[in-house]
């Protein structure tokens, strides 16, 4: 629901700046808005997830994210729908982080990368319907039908949740509160564990890449080479498909190669797709067919990543699932606000910025494995002289 409220607007972004008379950047200014309160929810989900349960917080955010739908719907200017948009987000963060809560508190480890990437797969249909959905919605009804679209789908969801959903999380498990001064003692612990800040920093960078191309495409595609809003809907959700790609490949592969493998051979991937992309655009060598084909391999890494950073990320780690879980998923989705803000810094989206910025978060992605993999190897080398020490 959160990712369908990302992706079924896209095409409609150009006619949002021209009924709001903004800048370029205006529209695409509401998905920074959406990235922070989708931020702030998961931070926030993860503590009240301890502390209420899973399906609590699940019914409220999808409560809220019904009501924030319907006031985007009724937006009258460019602030107010962005302020709609950052309240739907709040609400919309919660079931994106409680439905990986709840296969971490359901199946053990790699039962989780398998079920994770059957979740992630299934959260693609949006990005690929989503913008042929929106598509055709704002070309018959208007943007303003979307919103009212994505009003009645929470709504049929919150029925289903109330009717089905089960709770999770076993009640020795609960917590009665957190206070400030402990979750942020829990926060600097967690961030000063390595397991932790490696698979966080890697999602939030590949997330970094995904969503880039995401919050520029528009412009990129639609404005650029005057494609109409149901083209764009179709040429996207083709692109975006490379992502599913990434998790049957994960599935296939979870039996024989380790996680940190898989995430290395993924960055490779991308680090490869979007330095292509970027010499092919600056020798101005841009037919779209081939600058998509190479999204669709980065996205394609990207699909591998995801599922495996979100089950490595909690394997050595026990209780507290919640509150971990959505300082994950928090940064992940703040990067994606950061990278939508650094493109709006240049006014209109081009390739040569897009590419550019992809390719420095790639190239950050594939230096922080070899680092990784360097320091283990350096550690298990002291670890080993220790160990002939002792026998001598």
């Amino acid at each position: 629901m959160p990712m369908l409220a990302t992706d079924i607007y896209l095409p409609a972004i150009p006619a949002i700046n021209e009924e709001f008379e903004g800048g370029a950047f205006a529209a695409p200014d509401t998905l920074t808005s959406y990235m922070l309160g989708y931020s702030v929810s998961l931070l926030a989900a993860g503590i009240l997830a301890d502390i209420y349960g899973r399906r609590t917080v699940s019914i409220a955010g999808t409560l809220l994210f019904t009501i924030a739908s319907i006031g985007c719907f009724l937006a009258s200017s460019i602030e107010g729908l962005m302020a709609w948009r950052f309240l739907q987000a709040l609400g919309g963060g919660c079931g994106t982080l409680i439905a990986r809560i709840v296969v971490r508190d359901s199946y053990p480890l790699m039962s989780q990368v398998k079920i994770l990437s059957y979740l992630a797969a299934g959260l693609v249909i949006s990005p690929i319907a989503g913008p042929i959905v929106g598509a055709h919605l704002s070309t018959y009804f208007g943007w303003r039908g979307i919103f009212l679209c994505l009003a009645v789908f929470s709504f049929s969801g919150l029925i289903l949740l109330w009717i089905f959903m089960k709770e999770t999380l076993k009640e020795c498990e609960k917590k009665s509160s957190y206070s400030c001064s402990s979750i942020f003692s829990q926060y600097i612990a967690l961030m000063r564990d390595r397991e932790f800040a490696f698979h966080t920093i890697i999602i939030s960078l590949a997330w970094g890449v995904y969503f880039t191309f995401l919050s520029s495409s528009p412009i990129l595609i639609q404005n650029i080479y005057r494609i109409t809003p149901v083209e764009y809907g179709y040429i996207f959700s083709l692109t975006i498909s490379g992502f599913i790609l990434g998790t049957i490949f994960i599935r296939w592969k979870i039996g024989s190669l380790e996680l940190r493998n898989l995430i290395f051979i993924a960055g490779i991937i991308i680090l490869i797709s979007t330095m292509t992309i970027f010499v092919l655009v600056s020798l101005n060598v841009r037919p779209l067919p081939l600058l998509l084909f190479f999204i669709f391999c980065s996205l394609f890494g990207i699909g591998i990543i995801f599922p495996a950073t979100q089950a490595g990320v909690t394997q050595s780690f026990k209780r507290n699932i919640g509150l971990l879980s959505g300082l994950f998923y928090s940064i992940e989705m703040l990067f994606g606000a950061i990278c939508s803000y650094i493109l709006s810094i240049f006014g209109s989206a081009t390739w040569l910025v897009t590419s550019a910025l992809m390719l420095v978060l790639a190239f950050c992605i594939v230096f922080l494995t070899i680092s990784d993999r360097c320091f283990s190897l350096y550690f298990q080398s002291k670890k080993f002289k220790k160990y002939l020490e002792v026998r001598r």
